[in-house]
């Protein structure tokens, strides 16, 4: 299964820098959000979009060609 990942901020890092912060992966069928984070070595309090819309279950079952932004999570107070 293969997706478009974006990667936003300082999360950009995880990828190369001539990458700019997008990638085409290339994961398992079945895999879901926690897996990705998990393969990205990515911590779990992040902002995730899946074609466009918000998605805060990490349980979610990715499908190919989908396209994943993450985000880091920003708190304020």
């Amino acid at each position: 299964m293969v997706i478009t990942l974006k990667l936003y901020s300082t999360l950009r890092e995880k990828l190369p820098p001539e990458a700019r912060g997008q990638a085409t992966l290339d994961l398992h069928d079945g895999a879901t959000l926690d897996d990705l984070l998990a393969h990205l070595d990515l911590p779990k309090r992040v902002v995730i979009s899946v074609n466009d819309e918000h998605e805060p279950d990490l349980t979610r079952r990715l499908n190919s060609g989908d396209l994943v932004r993450i985000f880091s999570a920003v708190g304020g107070g």
